[in-house]
């Protein structure tokens, strides 16, 4: 039973950690926030979490877990380029999402501890854009997956910072110009490889040719 108490206030902690990150970003995260969103006095908090580094790479685990799974479902669920612009303008209008990737990033540029932390939530991103280029016929090359995840994030932050009455419309409009211009990029290295060998196959044939003679 104590045991079970246990991991149930420690999982209350955690989710009022990640409340306030979502609302506040890392400016409001401190320990007295948490421990009142949680309903707890400081003192309990500090039992768990003696920390402000502890509690918040403890809060950072939840929100990477919970990120990369939302990111999963997503990609699962699209089927074109069209719902993939959509998906992605529409996530970047979510400024609670956007206020914890900020979060996180600012983190591990204070805490080195978090660095690792963070850079498994971008790896686990980029792999499943990675997943989302294939699965979209696209050649998922480092370059266009880098491309894509740029333009996600930086297009979230500015959402985040400017708060845009058009925001989303105009993400999804960025999107939908990258998703296109991959295409197009795809469709014409195609066409030149295909150029490429069949002039490599004529020229090949000529001097057979005149290596008959």
């Amino acid at each position: 039973m104590k045991i079970d108490q246990t991991n149930d206030r420690r999982q209350i902690i955690l989710e009022a950690g990640l409340s306030i990150l979502r609302e506040e970003g890392l400016a409001g995260f401190t320990q007295p926030k948490v421990a009142a969103k949680a309903g707890l006095r400081q003192g309990n908090l500090t039992y768990y979490f003696p920390t402000r580094t502890d509690l918040l790479a403890a809060v950072a685990r939840l929100a990477i877990d919970a990120q990369l799974a939302t990111a999963a479902r997503m990609v699962e669920r699209i089927m074109s380029a069209q719902e993939a612009a959509s998906a992605f303008a529409a996530v970047v209008t979510r400024h609670e999402n956007s206020r914890v990737l900020v979060a996180l990033n600012q983190a591990a540029d204070q805490e080195s501890a978090l660095r690792g932390q963070f850079n498994e939530l971008t790896d686990g991103f980029i792999g499943e854009l990675q997943s989302l280029l294939q699965k979209l016929s696209l050649d998922p090359t480092q370059s266009r997956v880098d491309l894509v995840h740029a333009l996600f994030v930086g297009l979230s932050v500015i959402d985040l910072a400017t708060s845009r009455p058009n925001g989303e419309a105009r993400s999804k409009s960025v999107m939908d110009e990258a998703f296109a211009l991959l295409a197009s990029n795809q469709t014409n290295t195609n066409t030149g490889s295909k150029s490429t060998a069949a002039r490599h196959k004529r020229q090949r044939a000529v001097r057979s040719r005149h290596g008959s003679d």
